[in-house]
């Protein structure tokens, strides 16, 4: 396996990023994740890594950490991973998930919790792998004002 390396996401990272994101099934141009990314980059509750293999970027995960209601805790969220569909299987959500986690507990989170669609069967099978327990359901509504 050629060597993967971890880094810190920058604006420059914009195309390969919105690729990944639109490979989920999130159809996502290059200016609108350049958009998504400046907001996301300002944000010192939000940190972005990215998996390279050269200057080819496999993969992707987004985190922030937001304080608990019902402890003086702070948690730690996994708002979007995704590994490049020819790599999976190969290690780099692994590398990715305990590099998140690394960057979580630095930035005070002491809980970490993810959400993954009920279709993506494989996902929940790969959190589960990694010592994550289903704990329950997310349920989303879109707001509009009347």
């Amino acid at each position: 396996m050629v060597s993967i390396a971890i880094r810190e996401a920058t604006i420059a990272d914009s195309d390969q990023i919105a690729q990944l994101v639109s490979d989920l099934g999130y159809r996502t141009s290059s200016s609108q994740m350049r958009t998504r990314l400046e907001a996301i980059l300002k944000d010192h509750d939000f940190h972005t890594l990215v998996a390279c293999d050269g200057d080819q970027i496999v993969g992707f995960v987004g985190t922030r950490v937001d304080p608990l209601y019902e402890s003086d805790d702070r948690y730690g969220q996994i708002m979007a991973l995704a590994v490049a569909s020819a790599r999976q299987r190969s290690g780099i959500g692994r590398m990715l998930m305990q590099a998140a986690e690394t960057s979580l507990i630095q930035r005070g989170a002491r809980v970490l919790v993810v959400t993954s669609g009920n279709h993506r069967t494989d996902a929940h099978a790969f959190y589960e792998k990694n010592g994550y327990t289903f704990t329950g359901r997310r349920y989303k509504k879109p707001l509009t004002l009347s």
